[in-house]
């Protein structure tokens, strides 16, 4: 079952139907749309039926990943048609997260940006909006890229807990302060550092951008986060990207800043989401605007750290005076990155799970949040960097990562483009290992639950070294 829609079948089409069907946020869970799907191969074709209400529409592709998505375009729009919608929305038919991976692998295929960009127009019927604001991105993103060495990597540290759970948070991790085995994932974090240094070492890795997340890293005591972040720091040269998600000012300390700036640091987000304290409170942050400003006046004035703030376009009780609040603050403090996200409705948060849905403001609004934010940033001299999308976004948007010129943060845009190996450390986190020319994927995936990454570390460790040897022995 998917979103209240059967499929039956063999896979691949039930991937086109998952993909299609969700990766947009097309379908609320409510609709009362009467539609099944059946999919079979006959010789060398995928036929997908689709019944409305009764009446039974016939899809068909080759068996190829072209035949896949043809079907998935075809079934996209007929459903859209169902329900009254246009055909097509501003990014057409093109469904997934990363729609700059694609441009980026048109760009290689035919040399230029303005064919790449005409290639997804022609085939996916992508707004000329949504075009332009791809092209701006993929340019921009485009010098970070030509790095082919499978010898420069970069590194992910993920600290899975928060001090409290937002309404629009899914992700099943829990409170530090109820974990009762701090020490113990303290340590085993420390032996996964440890083996990805002696990774390094063993095969004369290069990083170029280490990334510190979360949950939220600085939930950490100050000696644990001091003594985590000295070994970390072990990876990477001093002059490269090191970042950490310090998204919480409640959970900030001087010492914790100081740990930074000793570990060679420079770049850290602070994440306010809104600057309305009612808004903060209804989405279960632990702090307030005053303290987020406090925070970000005190980074300005005693280190040299670029900073990331993160707002959201949607949140319950939003409206569009919220955000040109959240602008003026940006305008007038000109932080190096903002990041504008729209907020995604996603099952398994307290948002969803407790019927919060009917506080948060219309599409109409969402996208004037979002339209404003952007003339606003791009106005005071940010350009877009990074983009991505979720599932059961609202109106099917997007986040933008948006930069002062010359100030990105890399790591976001190999995270997004991945086109650069990036092993992992902590629950929850994954790591990939990519070669050019064709970026196919050797993937690890650590589990989600704590106890389970403890338990299992060794184990854990061994697949890594047997996919990182299965690489890098033969460049």
């Amino acid at each position: 079952m998917l979103n209240g829609y059967h499929y039956t079948g063999p896979l691949p089409l039930g991937s086109v139907v998952a993909h299609n069907c969700g990766a947009a946020g097309l379908f609320s869970s409510n609709t009362d749309a009467d539609v099944k799907l059946s999919a079979v191969e006959y010789d060398d074709m995928y036929i997908l039926t689709v019944s409305i209400r009764g009446v039974e529409h016939t899809l068909t592709g080759s068996i190829s990943s072209l035949g896949r998505r043809s079907i998935g375009q075809s079934l996209l729009v007929l459903l859209r048609t169902e329900q009254g919608l246009p055909a097509h929305n501003e990014w057409g038919t093109m469904v997934g997260v990363r729609p700059t991976k694609l441009l980026h692998k048109y760009m290689d295929q035919y040399g230029s940006l303005e064919a790449a960009t005409r290639h997804i127009r022609d085939e996916f019927s992508v707004s000329m909006e949504k075009l332009e604001v791809l092209s701006k991105i993929g340019r921009y993103q485009r010098p970070f890229l030509g790095d082919d060495s499978p010898k420069h990597i970069s590194l992910y540290c993920g600290i899975p807990f928060c001090e409290t759970r937002c309404v629009y948070c899914s992700f099943p991790y829990g409170l530090y302060q109820d974990y009762p085995w701090q020490a113990e994932f303290i340590t085993a974090l420390l032996k996964d550092i440890d083996d990805v240094r002696s990774i390094c070492e063993s095969y004369n890795l290069y990083t170029n951008t280490l990334y510190m997340g979360g949950g939220t890293p600085t939930i950490l005591g100050n000696e644990d986060f001091h003594h985590l972040l000295t070994r970390l720091a072990t990876l990477i040269p001093e002059d490269r990207e090191f970042t950490v998600e310090a998204g919480r000012p409640d959970s900030i300390t001087v010492e914790k800043i100081r740990s930074m700036q000793h570990c060679h640091v420079n770049r850290i987000s602070i994440n306010p989401q809104t600057m309305d304290d009612t808004i903060l409170r209804r989405i279960g942050r632990g702090h307030n605007a005053q303290d987020i400003d406090d925070m970000y006046q005190y980074v300005k004035k005693h280190t040299d750290f670029a900073v990331n703030m993160d707002f959201i376009a949607g949140l319950p009780g939003q409206e569009i005076k919220h955000m040109m609040h959240n602008m003026d603050y940006i305008c007038h403090n000109l932080p190096e990155n903002v990041t504008i996200h729209t907020l995604a409705i996603k099952r398994g948060s307290p948002l969803y799970d407790l019927n919060m849905q009917d506080d948060v403001p219309e599409e109409s609004v969402v996208r004037h949040m979002v339209q404003y934010a952007k003339e606003r940033l791009e106005a005071a001299g940010y350009v877009p960097y990074y983009l991505y999308r979720q599932q059961y976004m609202r109106g099917q948007l997007e986040n933008i990562g948006y930069t002062l010129p010359g100030k990105a943060c890399e790591y976001n845009i190999q995270i997004m483009e991945e086109r650069q190996t990036i092993m992992s450390m902590g629950p929850g986190g994954s790591s990939k290992w990519m070669r050019p020319p064709l970026y196919r994927q050797k993937k690890q995936h650590m589990p989600k639950d704590v106890d389970v990454y403890i338990d299992t570390l060794t184990i854990l460790l061994d697949k890594r070294h047997a996919l990182c040897k299965s690489f890098w022995e033969v460049v």
